[in-house]
This record gives structure tokens, sequence and C-alpha cells, in this order.
């Protein structure tokens, strides 16, 4: 049994050297000291042994099966600190490293259109207020001539939170928030979301963006918001724009407008992104009504004014020539990288 003891020990020693892995030196392991490795074989013919002699090779088996551990483990060790420190290496992030490449990011087109606009619309004199996007009827509706059984309600699938509290359908509200707090004459304009149950297409969203601009002064007539609506669309759509006046109805004024502008992808042919139409209708306006002066407090015997108002995606979309409203509002980069 001596020899066959050493006869193992010296095998263990040469096969340790051609280890190359972890997973190598785990297999060796268990073929001299697993279940029924090579020197755990011998522990079972130790009854053999004669009985003055069991001590002594009991010890020398227990030595031999030490050394073979402390050999196997010593190389196991070494290589699984080896792997780990490749592995660790390849996978390193070095967070005070430089970037070869600073990844800058975008405005997106809705946000630079209206730095656009609003630029125009300061250097004419207004000025911007804000509006809340929770509203109270009174505010949203009333306030502006629409009562609450108005035919015109049923136009806009609103989004009621309590029968007195709802998501605002347009930045409307902002002209009795106004009047309240500011005493003629004033130019004002806002901006902002505006909610509505709309089904998305190609330019509808249910989330969208409105501007609105209000002028209240005396002698303030229809010749002033035709004249001031040219200038503010030339100036933001370009000269060589196609836009047309048409009357219309709104609630809020009397007399009433809409503009539409020529669709600058199909230039006036008709297409998807203006459902066939070969222009948008851009805009609504007119002369603010003067029931709406007097329910908020102006005396519409003084003063006038005009309001306009449109929904302000359709701006950029027409700019950049976005084909469809909602892809400005999936979030995805390769969308908005254009725009750097």
């Amino acid at each position: 049994m001596k020899d066959k003891i050493e006869e193992i020990l010296k095998y263990v020693k040469s096969a340790i050297e051609t280890v190359q892995t972890s997973a190598e030196a785990q297999a060796l392991r268990v073929e001299i000291l697993g279940k029924n490795g090579k020197l755990t074989e011998l522990f079972r013919f130790m009854k053999q042994v004669p009985a003055e002699e069991r001590q002594a090779m009991g010890q020398l088996l227990n030595n031999a099966k030490n050394e073979a551990d402390m050999i196997i483990s010593a190389k196991e060790t070494f290589l699984s600190d080896s792997e780990l420190n490749e592995k660790l290496m390849k996978e390193k992030i070095d967070v005070t490293l430089d970037l070869n490449e600073d990844e800058i990011g975008a405005l997106h087109p809705v946000t630079l259109d209206f730095m656009r606009i609003a630029e125009i619309l300061t250097g004419m004199g207004f000025s911007q207020i804000d509006g809340p996007e929770i509203e109270y009827d009174k505010y949203n509706f009333e306030l502006v001539n629409v009562p609450k059984d108005h035919p015109s309600r049923d136009m806009q699938d609103s989004l009621y939170i309590t029968p007195e509290i709802l998501m605002r359908t347009q930045t409307s509200n902002t002209q009795p928030r106004a009047m309240e707090n500011i005493r003629p004459p004033f130019k004002v304009f806002t901006f902002g979301r505006v909610f509505r149950k709309d089904d998305i297409d190609a330019t509808h969203t249910p989330a969208f963006y409105q501007l609105e601009g209000i002028y209240v002064d005396k002698k303030v007539g229809l010749a002033d918001l035709k004249h001031d609506l040219s200038l503010i669309l030339k100036k933001y759509l370009g000269e060589s724009t196609k836009t047309k006046f048409r009357a219309s109805y709104f609630p809020f004024t009397e007399p009433s407008v809409e503009v539409d502008a020529e669709c600058n992808i199909c230039k006036g042919k008709g297409c998807p992104a203006c459902n066939g139409a070969g222009q948008y209708e851009i805009l609504g306006a007119g002369m603010i009504h003067p029931h709406v002066l007097e329910m908020n407090g102006i005396d519409p015997n003084i003063y006038s004014g005009y309001a306009f108002g449109f929904g302000f995606d359709r701006f950029p979309k027409m700019r950049y020539k976005i084909p469809n409203a909602k892809v400005m509002f999936e979030n995805d980069i390769r969308f908005l990288k254009q725009f750097k």
C-alpha cells in the first residue's frame, strides 16, 4: 500500500503541471480525493492491513491525502484568481475615463418651434402668461361663453376629474384669468398642453400643445387681427407659405375666422399627413365676444380685443415635414437626434 500511495502522489505532482484551468484542477481533485477517488479507495483497504501496521499506515495515508489536497488547492486558487482577473479586465469600466465622443442631447421640435414663435410674439409686444392644466369648468368653459348646456361642448370630448374640475381642453382658460388680473390694454400669449379624448392618427393625439394670444385695447378691430396674424405667420412659416382666412364660428369670438395653410409635404395635392385636403387648418381666431369681456369685468363699450389659438404641434409638423404627429411623442432617440 505504501508503494501505491507514493505512486498516486507522484501522479498528482506530474498531472498538476499540465492543468491549465480551474475546472481541470477541480477534475483532478475529484479523480484523487473524490468519493471514488484513487486515495479515497485506499482507505477502504485499511481493514486488511495488519493491526500492528495499521496506525502507521493510516498516518501515511492521511499525510498523502493532505499533501495531494494542498498541491491541487494551490493550483486551483492560482488559476481561479487568474481567470477572475482576466474576466474583470475584460469587463472593466473606468468611470473617470473621458468618452471618445460626448453625446449631447437635442431640444424637441415642439420646444424649438415654441422658442421661435415666442421670440416673434415678444417682438410684437406680447408677454407670456401661464394657466393650470387641471382647471375649473368655470374657467375652461363658462367664462369663455360656453355654459353647461351649450352644444359646442359636444365638439370636445373632455376629461373630467369631478363634475366641476377637468383637464383643460384648450388654453382659452387663460383668457378669463388674464382679464381678472390684468387691466387693459394688454397683449399676452400662453403656451401649454391640453387634453381631449382624441384617437391617435396622423394629425391628432389625446394630449397636445396649444398656443393662444390675446390683445385687448380700445378700438381693436378685425383688421388688426388679420394684420397681426398675417405678420406672425409670414415670420414663422415663411413668406412663401400660402394661407387662407375664412369665416367660422367659436362661442367666445364674434366674428370668428379660421386660417388654413398649404400642406408643405404634398404642396396642396393631398396626402395622409393633411388627410387628403392639401392644406392644414392651423388656427382659429376672432374678436373677443363682448359678453366674454363683460363677464370678466371689462366694459365692452370701451374696450375690444382679439384672440387666436392653435394646436401648436401642427407647426413643427409642417416645418420639419413630419408625416405623423405621434412620432413626436414616442421618445424614439432616432427621431430626436435629427434635431441637433
